[in-house]
């Protein structure tokens, strides 16, 4: 029986790896600095601060050091590991690229979250809105990959019914490696100083997570679609990444938010991030479907993009113009800008909503002078 283009292998021991130290990222985020480690929610309001020349201070000075660790991650991954972490991308046409990076940008912009925010930190929360959200985008994204490659025949043939072959001996050199690695990177966190730590942390947790994506093999479009193909060509390798991970990240949300042993982070002065974990259940389903459905069409989420585009501009440079390495890193591209545009759409129509609200509440004052 033939394979189909893109067919990878299960990789459990790779991909289980890749995922302990994703979710050894999202615990050293978040007790160390405090910060969710949602890839949408750094790499978003970086951005929106950027336009609105905010001061590279505080926040904004976190996010940009978690995506400079994340960028520098995805070019060792480059370096060291790219048969694996960046093969040739699928060759769809750019319209189906730059569609669902619109559908990605703008989904995680509504539905506050991805894969890491609402899956690697919001299930072992508890939060009900991650619990809705995450269902939500798997099934939209599976339901995408069963158009479009077993009724449209979008992607060619092959996707016959069968679970990916077991790769084994695994590939261990560039996982061991990278996981060693990070485990020194986070001891050596712990040990600085506040005031080196402040600097070291982020930047070490984007690197660990970009390192985790591409050991794990998300950054291959096709594995995590793949994964997404329950009734043809199945691969298990994602939900290794996704169960490793919350077991990592897990004990650190529950001992903070559940039993309440861990009260104040690791750098002083900074606090836990708690965003909601119930309300907003329309925009939050809206926003999941979005996602879903550009995640189905491309098999690629905020975290793997970004940790993808220079090495995609890099590869993609090498073949023809607009070739299917290229297009991908624009697609990255276009879930920035999406997220951005409709972050402006929805501050936009809230000020809109609230202008009213504002008069009438200036009415009785003007009427009593």
């Amino acid at each position: 029986m033939s394979l189909p283009f893109g067919a990878t292998q299960f990789t459990p021991i790779e991909s289980g790896l890749g995922g302990m130290m994703i979710g050894a990222s999202a615990a050293m985020a978040y007790l160390i600095d405090g910060k969710i480690t949602g890839i949408s929610g750094i790499m978003g309001p970086f951005f929106r601060g950027v336009l609105k020349c905010d001061p590279v201070k505080d926040a904004q000075l976190w996010k940009l050091l978690f995506l400079t660790g994340l960028f520098l991650g995805g070019l060792i991954d480059l370096a060291f590991n790219w048969r694996f972490s960046f093969p040739r991308a699928p060759p769809m046409h750019i319209a189906r690229y730059l569609l669902a990076g619109v559908l990605v940008g703008i989904g995680t912009r509504v539905g506050k979250g991805c894969t890491s925010g609402h899956g690697i930190c919001g299930l072992p929360r508890f939060s009900l809105r991650s619990w809705i959200s995450v269902p939500t985008f798997m099934g939209v994204a599976a339901g995408t990959i069963a158009i479009t490659r077993h009724v449209l025949k979008a992607d060619g043939t092959g996707y016959s019914p069968r679970v990916a072959e077991l790769q084994w001996p695994p590939q261990w050199q560039f996982p061991l490696g990278a996981f060693l690695g990070s485990l020194c990177l986070i001891v050596f966190c712990v040990l600085l100083p506040d005031r080196f730590k402040m600097f070291m942390s982020p930047l070490s947790c984007g690197l660990i997570f970009a390192l985790g994506l591409g050991t794990s093999g998300m950054t291959n479009p096709m594995k995590v679609m793949n994964f997404l193909d329950f009734g043809g060509y199945w691969d298990p390798s994602l939900a290794f990444v996704m169960g490793c991970g919350i077991c990592i990240s897990g004990p650190a949300f529950i001992a903070s938010e559940q039993l309440g042993k861990v009260t104040t982070p690791l750098v002083e002065g900074c606090k836990f991030e708690s965003p909601p974990k119930r309300g907003n259940y329309l925009p939050l389903v809206i926003g999941a479907s979005f996602f879903g459905l550009g995640w189905g069409l491309i098999g690629l989420c905020p975290g793997p993009a970004l940790a993808s585009i220079i090495p995609k501009l890099i590869t993609g440079s090498w073949g023809p113009p607009w070739s299917p390495d290229f297009c991908l890193a624009m697609a990255a591209v276009v879930i920035c800008v999406a997220w951005i545009a409709t972050d402006r759409a929805i501050e936009f129509v809230n000020r809109v909503q609230m202008q009213p609200k504002a008069e009438s509440a200036e009415e009785p004052k003007g009427q009593t002078v």
